[in-house]
Parts: C-alpha cells; sequence; structure tokens
C-alpha cells in the first residue's frame, strides 16, 4: 500500500470552529486546575486514574467493578479483568513519570514506532497470558507490530492496510505530526493521530486500549492531560457516536470537494470536532462537579444517607468540615474539629472515624496537618455519575 493511502494526515487550512474549541481547551483546563488545593488536586488525580482505565476497560465491553480496581492487592486475588485493568493503572502510572524524568524528550518520539511498541508492551506485558489469547487461538505479542508478525488483520468492515506498509505508515506520521510546534496544531495533530493509529490497526489486538493511551500521553506532554479529567469517560459515555466518528473518518475521499487526500478530510474534520467537544465536555463536568455550593450540598446528603457512613457513627455535623478540607486540601487538626461544629470530644471521635473511612489523610495519629482524601466509594457518592455501567 502507498503511504499516500492515509492522506490527509492533517490539513493546512483548519475550519475556525475548530480552532476555536482547540483554543478553549488550555483556558478551561486552566480554570479547573485553579479552582482545586494541590492536595485535592493529589486526590482527584488518583481517583481520575480509576475513573480512566474503568471506562476504557468500558469501551472495550469489559465491566470491572471500579471498587476493585486497586494496585495494591495482590495479583492472585484479582479477576481477570480487574488484573488487565490495574494493569493499565500501572502503565499510566509509569509512562507518566517517565515523560515527567525525560522533560526533554522531543514531541516527535511520540509518535514513533518504538514508542508505541513501549506503550504496548506496558500495557500487556505482564498480563495472565489466558487474557492475551486471540480468536485465531495463537497468542498476542506485546509490543510486537504487524509487520514483525507479518499478520494481516479485518477489523470490523475495515480491512486494516497490508502488514508490509505498518512501519512506512508510522513512519509517515511521524514526520507529519511530529513536526508541528504550535500548541494548537498539536492538540489538534494528536487527536488526528488517534483515528489514522486506529485506521492502520499497528497491533494484532489490544490496539482500542493503546490509542486511549497514547492520546492521553500525547495531551500529557502538552500539560492538557490533566489529571483532573478523563477522556476514556467522555468516550465510553459517547460511545456510539465514537465508533460513528472514527467509521466516517475512515471513509474514502467523497469528490473534489472533499479535500485532495485518498480519505475523507470531512471525515477527519468532523472527527476532531467529536474529541474536542468530548473533551472540553469532561473538563466542564469536573468544574460543576467541584462547584462549592453544589458540592457542599452533595457531600452534606451523602452522609446523611448513606449506610456505610451512618453505620460508622458518622454524623451530619461533619460534612461541612469536609467540605472545607477538599476546598482547601489541607488543614490543622484543631480547625477541622472546630469545622464540625460539635464539642471537642464528639469532634474527636469524628475525626477518628473519617480518617478509619479515608475520608481524611493524617500521616501521624497525632499530626497537625490533614489533608483531603477521594476513596471511590465517597466519590461516587458527591459526583454526579462518575462511574456509570453501559453494559
Amino acid at each position: 500500500m502507498n503511504i499516500a493511502a492515509i492522506e490527509p494526515l492533517l490539513p493546512d487550512q483548519i475550519p475556525t470552529d475548530i480552532l476555536t474549541m482547540a483554543d478553549q481547551l488550555p483556558f478551561l483546563l486552566g480554570r479547573l486546575s485553579g479552582s482545586l488545593a494541590d492536595e485535592t488536586a493529589q486526590a482527584l488525580g488518583d481517583l481520575l486514574k480509576v475513573t480512566n482505565t474503568y471506562y476504557s476497560n468500558l469501551i472495550e465491553g469489559q465491566f470491572t467493578e471500579p471498587l476493585t480496581l486497586n494496585p495494591n492487592t495482590p495479583k492472585r486475588q484479582r479477576k481477570e479483568l480487574s488484573e488487565l485493568a490495574v494493569i493499565h493503572m500501572m502503565a499510566q502510572n509509569a509512562l507518566e513519570r517517565s515523560l515527567r524524568q525525560h522533560r526533554d524528550l522531543p514531541w516527535s518520539a511520540l509518535f514513533s514506532p518504538n514508542f508505541l511498541q513501549r506503550v504496548h508492551r506496558r500495557l500487556f506485558e505482564t498480563a495472565d497470558p489466558a487474557l492475551l489469547l486471540l480468536a485465531d487461538g495463537s497468542r498476542l505479542n506485546p509490543g510486537s507490530l504487524r509487520s514483525d508478525e507479518q499478520r494481516d488483520v479485518m477489523v470490523g468492515t475495515h480491512k486494516a492496510p497490508s502488514w508490509e506498509s505498518v512501519v512506512a505508515l508510522l513512519e509517515r506520521m511521524k514526520f507529519v505530526y511530529g513536526d508541528y510546534e504550535d500548541p494548537r496544531k498539536r492538540v489538534l495533530a494528536a487527536f488526528a493521530y488517534h483515528h489514522r493509529l486506529s485506521w492502520v490497526h499497528p497491533f494484532a489486538d489490544g490496539n482500542g486500549r493503546l490509542l486511549r493511551m497514547i492520546t492521553h500521553l500525547q495531551l500529557y506532554k502538552l500539560g492538557l492531560a490533566s489529571p483532573l479529567w478523563s477522556l476514556s469517560r467522555g468516550l465510553a459515555r459517547q460511545q456510539t457516536q465514537y465508533y460513528a466518528a472514527l467509521a466516517a473518518a475512515d471513509r474514502r475521499r467523497l469528490g473534489d470537494t472533499d479535500g485532495r487526500g485518498q480519505l475523507s478530510q470531512q471525515g477527519l474534520f468532523d472527527f476532531l470536532r467529536f474529541m474536542l467537544r468530548v473533551s472540553l465536555d469532561q473538563i466542564n463536568y469536573m468544574i460543576a462537579c467541584l462547584d462549592t455550593p453544589l458540592l457542599a450540598d452533595r457531600v452534606e446528603r451523602a452522609f446523611a444517607t448513606n449506610e456505610k457512613l451512618i453505620r460508622a457513627g458518622v454524623r451530619v455535623e461533619s460534612a461541612k468540615a469536609i467540605t472545607i478540607l477538599l476546598k482547601f486540601g489541607r488543614v490543622k487538626r484543631g480547625d477541622f474539629k472546630i469545622y464540625t461544629g460539635l464539642n471537642d470530644r464528639y469532634a474527636t471521635g469524628q475525626l477518628t472515624k473519617l480518617i478509619e473511612l479515608g475520608l481524611v489523610g493524617s500521616k501521624t495519629p497525632k499530626a497537625r496537618d490533614l489533608t483531603a482524601k477521594l476513596p471511590v466509594w465517597f466519590a461516587q457518592l458527591i459526583f454526579p455519575d462518575l462511574h456509570r455501567r453501559f453494559l
């Protein structure tokens, strides 16, 4: 296959509405990030990694209860799908850490075949062999491109490019997408690459998880993949539209008004619009979740109605203290007890219960500073529809 078959990769003339949405992304993210204390942002970031993994699994048709996604659970105690999801979380942590440690890594490196292989390997190499079985009875080889295995594939009705052309197509995308210096064009390049990489289907299996991880890491490199929002959540909640947008961008060029490449320019533009809308929607969702008056109402309602909190002896009066802690991220132990409105003895008892439940962080039993925590079960109470099952 001629490498021109993947064109257009990103036309020079981008519609104004797409550019406008691309400009909104860092603005909204700054608004979200600027509204949170560092400790709350850290707690929310840990939570959203669970959310991201949960929804990425869900897109693959696999339901994994968010409460079971704990990297500290011994491997032998995990259920199969939970194991793969936990591996996904650990891979995200490791890959983000690597990007932080290698800040001078060039933008183009995130489009290289070697980088794809590294991420694919990290996602699957520690999985139980039973999870790597393919439909034809063979086993997925983590990090091995189709060109390495001389394997052609059909993905639904899409016949992926022949294995002989995989490396040449990947190198072509690296040459184009990796050359942009303008931050806005880099955002669009990351989203365009999401589709074009799907079209190439570089590995025998695992491409869906790979796509979403690669896009996350590219946005992370740009400072836009804040841990405070989840792209996978948005894609899973609009999964039908997501697949339709991918399929529309697969279309062949529809005539002289549809660009000059072999694939549909309009289909690619519509895919960019979809990805940008999903991203903006998810950032706005988190901004709304963290609106202080509404958050205070949801926390109080949770304290008044949740059986786990009631059984633990947690009183509704403590809700105000938790809301304040979430807002400021860190408060003094004495101040926290004052915020409950209870006398010192009752407030001390309440604080002990909240620490045991994981809602408050304290480095030692008598540490002066308390920090915000967001365990999954509690976050599901105070953030509307955070984890929704669609299957």
